[in-house]
């Protein structure tokens, strides 16, 4: 491990965060709104298409892709829908299934969260499919986070339930939604970030049938 060249690294995905929060935060809320219902509409294909029956998903923040449609319809299709819960102390995520949006309060950082008090936790093994938000992403699985690994503790996490598991269990997909405008030809990636199983934007949605193999 080379600390300077290690420093170098993390000023360089640094920069690159704030330079794709900026092109997110450009598109105007009407496009924004736009963009996100067609990225929906194909997140909600792959669904039917791979007849998955639990999701997890993020509640959207600032100028994410608003995640609120595809929501409304798995709730529609009686599909589950797991939301998380960050835990600041040690930057994990619980699992709690969302039933109504009167069930969110805000939470860590002022995004919505599920309220404890109203929600039920999630106790089964990992969704179907994880819907990942992010800053940038790529069209090999590569993927720019916000830089607190909380979704790469929780996919830990989720693998080693289904290790653990005598029961034989299937990993979740894991598929980044985001605009176009946030894809680029490669992320940086390193060695413990995880490899996403595909991408939705509101182009279209390019996804495994099955999670990629880990390491």
């Amino acid at each position: 491990m080379n600390p300077e060249e290690d420093l170098k690294r993390a000023s360089a995905k640094a920069a690159l965060r704030k330079t794709m929060a900026l092109r997110r935060d450009e598109l105007s809320e009407e496009e924004r709104a736009k963009r996100s219902k067609q990225a929906c509409a194909f997140a909600a294909e792959v669904m039917d298409r791979l007849h998955l029956q639990s999701m997890m998903i993020y509640v959207p923040f600032r100028s994410e892709l608003d995640s609120r449609p595809l929501i409304e319809w798995a709730w529609k299709q009686g599909i589950q829908v797991i939301v998380p819960r960050s835990l600041t102390q040690d930057r994990s995520m619980e699992l709690y299934k969302l039933q109504a949006w009167d069930e969110l309060v805000s939470g860590a950082y002022g995004i919505s969260e599920p309220d404890p008090l109203r929600s039920q936790k999630w106790s089964h093994s990992g969704p179907d499919i994880v819907w990942v938000p992010g800053l940038a992403f790529d069209r090999m699985g590569g993927r720019l986070g916000y830089g607190g690994g909380y979704y790469d503790r929780l996919s830990d996490r989720l693998n080693q339930g289904a290790q653990d598991n005598a029961r034989l269990i299937k990993k979740p997909l894991w598929v980044g939604i985001g605009y176009e405008v946030q894809v680029l030809e490669q992320v940086p990636m390193e060695e413990h970030d995880r490899v996403l199983d595909g991408l939705v934007t509101e182009q279209g949605h390019n996804v495994k049938t099955r999670p990629a193999a880990e390491g």
